[in-house]
């Protein structure tokens, strides 16, 4: 049942307009208060991720169907952001069955964090078992997009061949994407994403690339999880926008300072879609053990304090100029009370609990369903 306007704002009118109940749902989820961008527990990182309510913005086309595989390729290419959170795995999850839970998330995208979290190949391959048998989304796609935060990180040429085949495994298991870690070394990123997530095929419709992909003839698994044949998937498993037929997405994360001085030139690497500055990790960085302690002036930098300091603002300022100079999507945190003003400033790949996505998704006024 179409769900108007009027029940739109009744479902989140608290969220849109009122400040004291933002502020009580940025407390209890772990969201940040208006201007500071929020990261972490909101957007269900870790333990078990949060579905959906249902809430439909009221510009929604009830009648949509989707275009392509990758939804999120889907929506940036009607400049509409993405909302992604975590997969909701760990110790005593059943991978299965959380992903046929996350096939309905609210999000249009689903982060398995194998950075952190064991990198557990089988485990992927039975969460994309699972958010395959519980599709489709309610857009119509198969499944949300996938993509896997990676612990193979952009540390330099040599160590980013050495570790080709974790990027074949990711794909190999039907994921969507890759997002890589201190991202240091652009020559390093070419061969993460050049060699690691393509094929080798020169007939694609793509320009000239520095490397050549070594992925092999191994796209049994990955075409089941896809719902097409072996020779569908190849042409389609291809990183986007680099080729304009791809489904595959390949970001980085800006976050130390042996990274900063290569941001241009990471982000600028063809077959990178989406970069952040990774605030969290960044902070390490400048602000040292000395200012993670408690009682620390100024206070210990959380990601959400460091973004407000001078040092994290000119990162990220770096980051997001560089991505809007070479067309890559910019990742940003963010909540209820700040997602318009993300969004404004040019996000449009945000880690955002669903009370961030009802007002994101009514203030561009999306048409895909969610």
């Amino acid at each position: 049942m179409d769900i108007r306007k009027r029940d739109f704002l009744k479902a989140v009118g608290g969220l849109a307009a009122a400040g004291t109940v933002l502020g009580q749902e940025g407390a209890r989820s772990g969201a940040t208060q208006p201007g500071v961008a929020g990261r972490g527990p909101a957007a269900g990182r870790s333990g078990p991720a949060p579905v959906s309510s249902g809430v439909q913005p009221s510009s929604v086309d009830y009648s949509y169907k989707p275009r392509r595989l990758n939804k999120v390729v889907e929506l940036w290419q009607d400049n509409q952001p993405m909302y992604y959170t975590g997969a909701g795995l760990g110790p005593g999850v059943d991978p299965y069955a959380q992903g046929v839970r996350m096939a309905r998330t609210y999000a249009d995208a689903v982060t398995v964090d194998f950075e952190h979290g064991a990198m557990d190949f089988t485990q992927l391959r039975e969460f994309m078992r699972g958010i395959r048998d519980g599709g489709p989304t309610r857009s119509g796609h198969a499944t949300p997009c996938v993509f896997v935060t990676s612990g193979i990180i952009g540390l330099d040429e040599s160590y980013a061949r050495a570790n080709t085949w974790i990027m074949t495994q990711f794909l190999d298991a039907g994921a969507h994407g890759v997002h890589i870690c201190h991202a240091r070394d652009p020559k390093a990123i070419e061969v993460l994403a050049q060699e690691g997530c393509r094929y080798p095929f020169l007939d694609y419709p793509t320009p000239k690339v520095a490397r050549r992909g070594l992925r092999g003839s191994s796209a049994g698994f990955a075409a089941q999880i896809w719902g097409m044949s072996g020779a569908e998937y190849c042409a389609k498993a291809d990183l986007w926008p680099l080729n304009p037929n791809g489904e595959l997405i390949f970001g980085v994360k800006i976050e130390d300072t042996f990274a900063d001085p290569n941001c241009d030139a990471t982000i600028s690497v063809p077959g990178v879609a989406f970069a952040e500055y990774g605030p969290g990790d960044h902070a390490y960085w400048l602000y040292g053990l000395a200012g993670m302690q408690p009682g620390a002036r100024p206070a210990p930098p959380s990601p959400e304090v460091a973004e407000a300091r001078p040092e994290m603002a000119k990162v990220r300022q770096a980051v997001l100029d560089s991505c809007k100079k070479h067309n890559v999507k910019f990742l940003q945190g963010a909540n209820a009370a700040n997602v318009v003003g993300m969004i404004q400033q040019g996000a449009m790949v945000l880690e955002a609990p669903e009370s961030a996505a009802i007002v994101g998704r009514e203030f561009t006024k999306r048409k895909m369903p969610v």
